[in-house]
């Protein structure tokens, strides 16, 4: 048995996946204002970091400071180009920079790309599975790639339930998965991009097949965002209910 703490972190991304052996993290954003959920051994099984952008990686920084141990960072496998406006030079570098740091403390830093067998788990733990569905390595190395296109996208098998975690992942990222993989949700869908617009793909959130929709945002931060459009998408494809956390707060799934 286990939880699942989608949280409210205003305008970035953090999840906690707890059962009483192990914790596993998705993203970090503002995870300091929820230390309660963490380890007492300060041992972090995992954590994803889906992409390279502070609302997903800064609470690295916390966990750092604090003395906590990550046995495997894992994330985007996303090759920065000079010049490249999709990431910053200042977050780039932070984000390896902390990567590094834990490096030097143990952690296995692990970036993969889709796997090439998504009918078995690419990692298992007890209770727990992960499926790294995406992104695929043709759409994350493209010429053309911008850092959402090689945002993670993972589906967490917890128990006899599935959250699927899109980060920011870009349409083109997602489309690619809703025409190449099948029944890879079918319960929990943490939408992408926060409600945005760009990331709401709508064969890919059809092909879902959510029970429920959970969308990480905070209104008046962007314009636009969440996109009305989008948030229609969601609600007309979630079979049970939608949820943003600037309205319904931090969320909790058993398993």
């Amino acid at each position: 048995m286990g939880e699942l703490h989608c949280l409210n972190v205003e305008f970035g991304d953090a999840t906690v996946i707890r059962t009483g052996i192990h914790t596993i993290l998705v993203d970090t954003h503002n995870i300091s204002d929820h230390s309660g959920l963490l380890p007492s051994n300060g041992i972090l099984s995992g954590v994803f970091v889906t992409h390279q952008h502070r609302d997903h990686y800064s609470g690295l920084e916390y966990l750092w400071n604090a003395g906590f141990r990550i046995n495997n960072l894992i994330y985007s496998p996303y090759d920065r180009r000079v010049g490249d406006n999709s990431v910053t030079l200042d977050e780039w570098n932070e984000f390896n920079g902390l990567a590094q740091r834990f490096s030097s403390r143990g952690t296995k830093l692990i970036k993969p790309y889709r796997q090439a067998d998504v009918s078995k788990p690419w990692w298992e733990l007890d209770e727990l599975a992960f499926t790294i569905i995406g992104p695929h390595s043709s759409i994350a190395s493209a010429e053309t790639r911008e850092l959402h296109d090689a945002c993670l996208v993972i589906t967490a098998f917890l128990g006899k339930r599935k959250c699927v975690f899109t980060g920011d992942a870009s349409d083109t990222n997602l489309a690619w998965i809703a025409q190449n993989t099948t029944r890879f949700c079918d319960d929990i869908l943490h939408g992408s991009h926060h409600g945005s617009i760009n990331g709401a793909d709508l064969e890919f959130i059809k092909k879902a097949k959510a029970q429920y929709t959970v969308i990480s945002t905070r209104s008046g931060v962007h314009s636009n965002v969440p996109h009305p459009t989008a948030l229609k998408r969601y609600r007309e494809n979630t079979a049970c209910k939608v949820y943003r956390t600037d309205v319904d707060g931090n969320l909790k799934f058993r398993f």
